[in-house]
């Protein structure tokens, strides 16, 4: 080899040691990356990189600014309402409830707030739903007064379970809107039906919508406008133990009824009755 290299020409020498020099770099660059290195193998580097071992990401802690918030829960359902018609107050003894129709009404339904504040009583008033539309100060001021909100439906059509489904449903779903314009959350546990007049059908479409169904088992027929006396007979004779007096604040001129509750509040009241609501 030393022999031939010596006998080489100057040029052929120079030539031989680039060649060399290139061989020797070439032999290196493959070693290395064989050795595992990769900085001199985009596709080794790439491969190696896949195996390697992720960071493992500690839980976020909450309040931290990528942290996600919990999901919301859903809401507890609410249980289905008894469409059973009710006529007597849950309790025992000399408890009555007191329920004014038709109302609100100007004049008539503050007069009623006005005595029920000075006896210290709470009443219900079944709303019809055009005067709730007509006079959402009054729903506001019953409400106010912790008084307990009951469904007389949209227009008091006494023919109510003659009607269909879908009208039935209207009558009371827009009642309740319209209360519920007037004090948005008011909640409206009772629907009671326009002229007492029932059906299954009726008492099913108000457990629906929430409410249930509250009768009475005292007429006074003050909408007959019969004199106070012959109202607080009625109440005498009709009530007893758990009993729901039927009077209106609403549907006319209720001036006798007026008279009729400044007396007969007091006089249940001596007789030992305390007044709930249903």
């Amino acid at each position: 080899m030393r022999g031939l290299i010596r006998a080489l020409p100057i040029q052929g020498l120079r030539f031989q040691a680039v060649v060399t020099v290139i061989a020797i770099l070439v032999c290196g660059a493959l070693v290395w990356n064989v050795a595992g290195d990769g900085r001199w193998s985009t596709a080794s580097a790439s491969a190696r990189a896949g195996d390697a071992p992720k960071e493992i990401q500690a839980p976020l802690q909450p309040g931290s600014p990528n942290a996600q918030e919990p999901a919301t829960p859903p809401a507890a359902q609410q249980p289905p309402v008894d469409s059973t018609l009710v006529s007597k107050v849950k309790g025992e003894g000399k408890v009555v409830a007191l329920t004014l129709d038709d109302g609100p009404w100007p004049e008539w339904t503050d007069k009623a707030l006005s005595i029920l504040a000075r006896n210290d009583v709470k009443a219900t008033f079944c709303m019809v739903g055009q005067q709730a539309k007509d006079h959402p100060d009054l729903v506001r001021k019953v409400v106010a007064a912790g008084h307990t909100l009951c469904n007389h439906s949209m227009t008091h059509d006494i023919n109510l379970k003659k009607r269909t489904p879908q009208e039935m449903h209207g009558q009371m779903q827009e009642t309740l809107d319209w209360i519920h314009k007037a004090s948005p959350g008011t909640p409206v546990r009772w629907f009671r039906a326009p002229g007492g007049n029932w059906s299954e059908e009726v008492r099913q479409t108000a457990a629906s919508l929430g409410m249930g169904s509250l009768h009475w088992t005292v007429d006074t027929n003050d909408w007959q406008k019969a004199g106070v006396p012959k109202m607080l007979q009625n109440v005498h004779g009709q009530l007893g133990p758990r009993g729901i007096i039927l009077c209106h604040d609403g549907g006319g001129e209720r001036s006798q009824t007026m008279a009729m509750l400044e007396q007969v509040i007091p006089e249940l009241k001596s007789n030992g009755y305390t007044f709930v609501t249903p």
